[in-house]
């Protein structure tokens, strides 16, 4: 367990010193939903904490300037030349961002190559064909997500475009692709997705489904439809970040590889809400399947609800899928549960009662086999809020 860093101011008179609040700077980028989610996290770490906390945009130079007065930095690098005079500065520093290429800095960031296969896995099972992703970004993170959608497409025989461009994203929105699937680098390209397919007439999601990262909340505000986007665990990544930087403080020594915080899982909202399954029986089986995930649903049901036999549909599903309508039903359950485990305080009991499962014995079974976590362990890793140990 690290131990909590404070330093002595000395008082008059030869009495005994008490401690100070440790003095953190924290540079971010203050507009950015991802940046806001990193602070909630440094938020619940410091306030357990009783750090002093300063924070300026990453333009500002002020902290850094005077980081002599600082015990310690959390900053989200957002140039070589600053990761250089950040590794060359006798205060202890923790990076956030992945914008740049680091190997030399202490890091807590997202794993962005599991992004990309993430956004990938989710369009493979609603039916895509086609696909795209955009990247008018060219930091390091807008690579590594492309890198991991396009190894996961890979492993399916499948193909992206990359579009790296506004008007090369027009050419491609209006090819007549449809039903085409395009993951943006982060929710502001996926916004910029949404507004050039309502300018140029292109349905969203019926003939383009788009999909963001970092579930951004201001973001979310300005799309039409809602955004679908992937949760990338945030609010983690800066409470690790400030606990890292707690050891360094304390004299730690600690390996500089950066640490990967996987995503939590995607947000489904409007902008995918479309399958592109040529079978429309196994469109339908789906999309109940979809409707109904908190009931206890088996694959009767399922059939009944398609006017189909189990066994007809059984194999015209695994056809359209490669999985089975019990495993697809499982996979959703399991989906709800990584959800509602990360973002609510419902008890194990309620989660289970909420995702269909019969007790919570049998979803903790079901939950490790497919995620290899116990939903405790699962909690424990991607809820930061109201934890004051690191």
């Amino acid at each position: 367990m690290a131990a909590v860093v404070s330093r002595s101011i000395s008082r008059s008179g030869g009495r005994s010193s008490a401690p100070a609040r440790v003095r953190v700077g924290v540079i971010v980028n203050k507009v950015g939903g991802y940046s806001r989610g990193v602070l909630r996290g440094v938020a619940s770490f410091a306030f357990a904490r009783h750090w002093t906390c300063h924070m300026q945009g990453v333009n500002a130079t002020s902290i850094f300037r005077n980081r002599q007065r600082f015990d310690g930095l959390i900053v989200q690098t957002a140039t070589a030349k600053q990761a250089a005079a950040l590794r060359a500065t006798a205060v202890p520093v923790v990076n956030v961002s992945s914008a740049v290429e680091l190997s030399e800095l202490p890091s807590i960031v997202s794993d962005d190559r599991a992004v990309g296969r993430m956004g990938a896995d989710y369009f493979l099972r609603r039916g895509y064909r086609k696909y795209a992703f955009f990247a008018p970004d060219t930091r390091h993170f807008a690579k590594l997500r492309h890198e991991g959608f396009a190894q996961r497409l890979a492993e399916s025989d499948m193909k992206a475009r990359l579009i790296e461009s506004e008007s090369a994203l027009s050419v491609s929105i209006l090819a007549g692709d449809a039903p085409l699937a395009v993951m943006g680098c982060n929710d502001r390209a996926a916004l910029t997705v949404l507004d050039r397919c309502r300018a140029t007439g292109v349905r969203v999601p019926e003939e383009v489904a788009v999909l963001g990262v970092d579930n951004d909340d201001l973001m979310q505000s300005l799309a039409y439809p809602p955004l679908s986007s992937i949760n990338t665990a945030r609010e983690r990544i800066g409470f690790e970040a400030a606990a890292l930087l707690e050891r360094l403080i304390g004299g730690a020594r600690v390996d500089p590889t950066p640490r990967l915080i996987p995503p939590v899982g995607v947000i489904p909202r409007g902008s995918t809400d479309a399958l592109a399954l040529a079978d429309p029986e196994v469109a339908g089986a789906i999309r109940f399947i979809d409707a109904n995930v908190g009931r206890r649903i088996g694959v009767i049901d399922v059939a009944e609800n398609v006017a189909m036999s189990r066994r007809q549909l059984e194999r015209r599903f695994r056809a359209a899928t490669g999985v089975s309508i019990l495993d697809e039903i499982t996979r959703r359950r399991v989906d709800r549960a990584r959800q509602l485990l990360a973002d609510t305080e419902l008890t194990l009991d309620q989660v289970a009662t909420a995702t269909g499962f019969n007790n919570s014995s049998y979803l903790s079974v079901i939950f490790k086999t497919k995620t290899g976590l116990t939903p405790g362990g699962f909690r424990e890793r991607f809820r930061v809020e109201g934890r004051s140990q690191a």
